[in-house]
């Protein structure tokens, strides 16, 4: 008695990634699942036939490691983006709205991600907050994270970045890392600047996947250990280039991608997962291997079973392309359906507030003229800074005065109003005004800089006034994008979001000549668990000392 499946998709070049080649060959599917490769079938009848030929069948796109609010989407509306450039599965961290929100957070996510098609499994924010050195809006404990592996979308303990929690055996943390073990879920890593030594502490304990390898030699190390290697490129952090070349025969399958944070703009203009593939073949990688890090070595590296290849018993994600080599997508198909682009309601987070007291008197920084002061230097293209001492402007009143080449920078906490740091930055290039925030990794503070107290001062009131959200301030003139979600997501369409972040790049663009992401770089400036000189509301915090330094010694 033949069976009835809903698709044939006939008479393609299928990718086999477990060989590595294109095969010309029908691939049948029922419900979510691909049943049969092959010819005729006399036990299959397709309800509908799709001619493939010349055009090219691969497994869909899988982003093995990203944060869907530095998109400032929605779950739902992030996953109709991603759709669109061939993304049917990524593995999200939502530290930042449960830095926000707590266990709300993490559960509006969840319940977002139930409107949209692409496949959402969560990774649970490992260090809310993520060190002691700054204050965020909700602090989680092992307790309040174990419920959450009941549910099936989540696929284990997100990026563990406080390494000397797990080198000193932190009980919270290493419970947190046994319930994600005793709930079959795996654990993921955050190294940045760890070497071999560091790396065995953390395989010792179980993490086994890494997103914050900068050089080949990094990655080496990496895969030496037992890990795989999620090669990046965002909006800030483009690492994938440097990282190809650690790609061998023989390693390949310790390897997949990656965007981390990268912006819908972004996404819009060049793609996600889709670029990232593209990038590899254009430095001389083979179509087959690129698709297949993006496919099925992601799935491998989260433990995921029957994900990730076209082979019977494999869920049906797949694209439909024109040209591998391209990456020119027909259709895409995700759970057996194919993608139509509907726009879905969005869902709202109810309960958030800024609340703080801020004003311009706040900002004057009292410096000695004679001394030199820690300086922070923004590294273009990375969240990392550099820690500079130098020699900075100081007037007759031994005030600290801002200009092109060193900016004003505060952190100021918006949950329980206790109070904010102050520090100077280099590179952002301010020619007059000022730029604030609440998105700044990973507590989400508000952070502002400029080079105009009141510019500065009037960023932080109309960012308190809507809200949250990112906001240029040009001699009292301001240009605004509200963030009403947890003061990191939009809830707009992806099309009218970018719209509105054009507006703001617009305004930003009278102030300064910077070539990249300015409110995306300035987010990572308050991380005090990237290298190497970061601003938190406590203050300015040295990572190479791991504690609080003073502006001037």
């Amino acid at each position: 008695m033949s069976q009835t499946v809903d698709y044939r998709l006939h008479g393609g070049q299928v990718l086999n990634v477990f060989n590595q080649e294109f095969v010309k060959e029908d691939v049948w599917i029922k419900d979510q699942q691909i049943v049969y490769l092959g010819d005729d079938n006399d036990d299959l009848v397709a309800q509908t036939t799709i001619d493939c030929q010349g055009q090219f069948i691969v497994p869909g796109l899988i982003d093995a490691h990203l944060h869907i609010e530095s998109s400032l989407l929605t779950p739902s509306e992030f996953g109709r983006l991603s759709l669109q450039n061939g993304v049917t599965r990524i593995f999200a961290d939502p530290h930042e709205i449960a830095s926000v929100a707590g266990v709300s957070g993490i559960q509006y996510m969840l319940d977002s991600a139930k409107k949209t098609p692409l496949h959402i499994h969560y990774m649970l924010p490992s260090s809310v907050p993520a060190t002691p050195f700054e204050h965020a809006g909700a602090t989680l404990d092992a307790d309040a994270l174990k419920p959450f592996y009941q549910h099936p979308e989540i696929a284990g303990l997100a990026e563990v970045m406080d390494y000397p929690a797990v080198a000193n055996g932190d009980a919270d943390m290493l419970q947190k890392i046994q319930d994600a073990q005793d709930a079959h879920r795996h654990v993921d890593g955050h190294g940045a600047g760890l070497g071999p030594a560091e790396l065995a502490t953390y395989r010792a304990f179980g993490i086994d996947t890494d997103h914050e390898a900068t050089s080949k030699e990094e990655a080496l190390d990496r895969v030496n250990a037992g890990m795989a290697v999620f090669l990046r490129e965002g909006t800030v952090e483009r690492d994938e280039l440097a990282l190809l070349p650690a790609i061998t025969a023989a390693n390949q399958g310790h390897f997949a991608f990656a965007t981390d944070d990268k912006s819908a703009a972004d996404i819009q203009k060049e793609g996600s997962i889709n670029f990232n593939v593209a990038l590899a073949i254009k430095n001389g990688m083979k179509p087959e291997l690129a698709y297949t890090l993006a496919s099925y070595n992601a799935a491998m590296a989260h433990h995921l079973q029957n994900v990730g290849a076209i082979a019977p018993g494999f869920v049906a994600d797949l694209l439909i392309l024109n040209d591998p080599a391209t990456i020119d997508i027909k259709d895409v198909m995700v759970a057996g359906k194919f993608f139509q682009n509907q726009k879905e309601p969005v869902l709202l987070l109810p309960g958030q507030q800024i609340n703080l007291t801020f004003s311009q008197a706040d900002l004057a920084l009292a410096l000695d003229a004679s001394k030199p002061a820690h300086v922070i230097e923004i590294e273009p293209h990375h969240i990392t800074t550099k820690h500079q001492v130098e020699m900075v402007p100081v007037n007759a009143e031994g005030r600290f005065v801002a200009n092109q080449t060193y900016a004003k920078v505060a952190v100021i906490e918006r949950y329980h109003d206790l109070g904010h740091g102050l520090g100077i930055l280099k590179g952002l290039d301010l020619k007059a005004g000022a730029i604030a925030s609440t998105i700044a990794h990973d507590s989400h503070n508000l952070i502002v800089a400029g080079v105009d107290d009141a510019d500065m001062a009037l960023a932080v009131q109309t960012l308190k006034e809507i809200g949250g959200g990112q906001v240029v301030v040009h001699q009292g003139q301001v240009t605004t994008l509200p963030l009403p979600i947890g003061g990191l997501m939009s809830d707009l369409p992806f099309e009218e979001l970018i719209q509105k972040q054009d507006e703001l790049n617009s305004a930003f663009a009278q102030i300064s000549d910077l070539a990249f992401d300015p409110f995306l770089t300035l987010s990572f400036m308050a991380l005090p668990v990237i290298p190497s000189l970061k601003i938190t509301d406590q203050g300015l915090f040295d990572f190479d000392q791991f504690s609080f330094i003073k502006i001037q010694d």
